[in-house]
């Protein structure tokens, strides 16, 4: 193993941007609000500051969270919850430009985002809940301008519950934590262009390597149970990409004069199973009602 372990970039060239990074932008767009609604309340009712020595509310986008961190303010921790890709239609297409082939597809991202409110005490963190959904609720507006194409519809307060997995270092049975999950919905819209074939031919490779198996063709015909095939023109695709100057080649078995090539006929080949049907007799139906003479 060599003693350098490579790296990737820490931070991305593109951060914080639905279009480079999706999942990140989601973080920071509820993180975002949450501690831009705090920041503006006055001090002695949730302040939040970004000196985590001054401010009396923690707002944080992951978890868990150390105890000496929380100490005795309440917390708000981001969680991001289960997403799938919605499609809209056949193959999701919204576009395709033949002149340049380039084909545009489309899809809809829902799922729900949680944002727990932890405290020691049990009212305290239901009425941080409570604040922050109906805010989501009532400014949405604001969500769906930083690039949201849908939320903050039917915000659902959880009961209060334990934070065990919230608050590390084993204090998360002193902590209460209420749930506020917040379903919402962005568009995402990829183009695929010939620039990118190179990925996709790399993709095609690696599949047809991993996954190709031989196909079983069974053992070939002795003379006496299956005559050879006889092929006189160009040969088939069951070559490949050898020439017909490669091929293996014989005189004629009735024209000595002529040389053809000759390859051995495999009959237990699956290919070559008849097909099994059951005859069915054309009948005549009778019509339902005489004609009148």
């Amino acid at each position: 193993m060599s003693p350098k372990v490579p790296e990737t970039l820490s931070q991305p060239r593109f951060a914080g941007s639905f279009k480079y990074t999706p999942l990140t932008q989601l973080r920071n767009l509820f993180v975002g609000f949450c501690q831009g609604l705090f920041h503006y309340a006055p001090p002695g009712c949730y302040h939040w500051e970004e000196d985590e020595d001054t401010t009396e509310i923690v707002i944080r986008d992951e978890a868990p969270v150390k105890e000496e961190i929380v100490a005795k303010r309440p917390l708000i921790c981001i969680t991001r919850g289960p997403m799938q890709f919605y499609g809209f239609g056949l193959d999701d297409m919204v576009e395709y430009r033949l002149d340049i082939d380039r084909k545009t597809k489309g899809v809809l991202v829902p799922g729900t985002m949680i944002i727990n409110c932890c405290s020691r005490v049990s009212i305290e963190a239901e009425n941080i809940a409570w604040i922050v959904a109906e805010y989501i609720w009532l400014l949405r507006d604001y969500l769906l301008k930083a690039g949201l194409f849908d939320t903050g519809r039917h915000p659902q307060i959880g009961s209060p519950t334990p934070a065990g997995s919230i608050v590390a270092d084993g204090k998360g049975d002193e902590f209460i934590c209420v749930q506020v999950s917040v379903p919402y919905q962005f568009h995402r819209t990829s183009e695929f262009t010939p620039l990118g074939k190179q990925i996709v031919r790399g993709i095609e490779t690696r599949l047809n390597t991993t996954l190709y198996q031989p196909r079983n063709e069974g053992p070939a015909a002795s003379s006496h149970e299956y005559p050879v095939n006889v092929q006189e023109e160009r040969p088939p695709a069951f070559f490949g990409n050898r020439g017909e100057d490669e091929l293996p080649k014989i005189p004629h078995p009735f024209d000595p004069a002529r040389t053809v090539v000759v390859r051995k006929v495999r009959p237990y080949d699956p290919r070559n199973k008849p097909q099994v049907g059951v005859p069915i007799d054309e009948l005549s139906v009778e019509q339902s009602t005489r004609s009148r003479s």
